[in-house]
């Protein structure tokens, strides 16, 4: 949990020089899993400067931190993008990133430490810079473990550009 602090806090102090955005999800872990390893899940996540933007669409790096209610842990790095849809304040989200995964106590066992997330979402701007999403993301080991079961959270998040 202290490692969670020391991101969150790293995350707020970065977002206020650097423009970018930071995001806050508060969500459920294991959500398609029917077994009692579900747990509530807290994720940040900052996005840099896109690398790439047109006129719809922005590409750029990301690190994400998540810890749930069992002590899971992830801690990522990768790709994020955002895809504006029609003219309106509706957009597309998606992420990948390759990280690190620590089993908790009575959390999820994904076959390994080396986990890739993926995520999918769907968002809508309140604001120029404030706007709130709805994501599922996919944590797998890819199949390089023989144990690789997945697991997948579901989080309500809300985004600050800066």
């Amino acid at each position: 949990m202290k490692l969670l602090a020391y991101s969150v806090t790293l995350a707020l102090s970065a977002s206020t020089a650097l423009a970018a955005d930071l995001i806050v999800g508060l969500g459920q872990d294991d959500v398609f899993d029917q077994t009692d390893t579900q747990a509530a899940a807290l994720v940040v996540e900052y996005h840099a400067d896109p690398f790439w933007s047109g006129q719809r669409a922005a590409y750029g790096l990301a690190v994400a931190g998540q810890v749930d209610g069992d002590g899971d842990l992830f801690l990522g790095i990768g790709v994020a993008a955002k895809w504006g849809l029609g003219s309106g304040a509706w957009y597309v989200e998606a992420s990948y990133m390759p990280g690190y995964y620590d089993k908790g106590s009575g959390g999820s066992p994904l076959g390994g430490n080396l986990q890739f997330r993926t995520l999918l979402g769907l968002g809508y701007e309140l604001s120029e810079n404030r706007s709130i999403s709805i994501a599922v993301d996919h944590k797998s080991n890819g199949g390089i473990e023989d144990q690789n079961p997945g697991g997948e959270t579901l989080a309500i998040r809300y985004r600050v550009e800066y």
